[in-house]
């Protein structure tokens, strides 16, 4: 991805169809930049937080991951703001990643009700070595069922850091809706004080 260095604010870089941001980390200065919207996007989408690429700066290479993106408050999906962070290939990295449920379908067709409790893991990788994301899948989940930490299968050279134990989402059935009755015009409902009237 090409980056520039950026000398306008950020509201008359926007004007002009790209992003701007900011890049630092390992043996540089921060330094404001831009990007072009579309390319960034793109770059957003298949990369996330956690996976490192290539930005050419001033004809320069370096070696880089997304640590923030700012998103406008009339467009949550276009980028507003971005924060790129230089490392090295010998650099260990952390980062959040999310959790993808696979056969979440089979869970509805047994008439049950998937509940998150966790969306996304804390891990830490060699970089080069990040993931977008963790599968777990919970097609074998039924009534009262529950997946932990431990049983998502991890990508050969990432730890997780969070606790193996927490548990990642439940199972359970639907609550079924009492609806009451609404009494007929004209119709007397019997209560325990009619009961004792007409006795008397």
């Amino acid at each position: 991805m090409k980056i520039q260095t950026r000398i306008k604010k950020g509201s008359k870089v926007r004007d002009a169809h790209t992003v701007p941001g900011v890049i630092y980390g390992k043996g540089m200065e921060s330094t404001s930049i831009t990007a072009d919207i579309m390319e960034f996007t793109k770059m957003f989408r298949k990369m996330g937080t956690s996976r490192t690429f290539e930005v050419s700066l001033e004809g320069e290479k370096h070696l880089v991951y997304i640590k923030e993106v700012q998103p406008l408050p009339s467009n949550l999906n276009q980028a507003r703001h971005f924060d790129l962070v230089k490392v090295s290939k010998d650099d260990t990295m952390t980062s959040k990643v999310r959790i993808y449920f696979a056969n979440k379908d089979a869970i509805s067709k047994k008439g049950l009700i998937l509940n998150t409790v966790l969306e996304t893991l804390e891990v830490e990788y060699a970089v080069g070595k990040g993931v977008s994301q963790l599968e777990l899948d919970v097609e074998n989940l039924e009534e009262h069922g529950s997946l932990i930490v431990s049983d998502i299968v991890i990508p050969e050279g990432v730890k997780v850091l969070s606790n193996l134990d927490d548990v990642v989402v439940t199972v359970s059935r639907p609550k079924e809706e009492v609806i009451e009755e609404e009494p007929v015009e004209g119709e007397v409902i019997e209560t325990e004080e009619t009961e004792q009237s007409e006795e008397e």
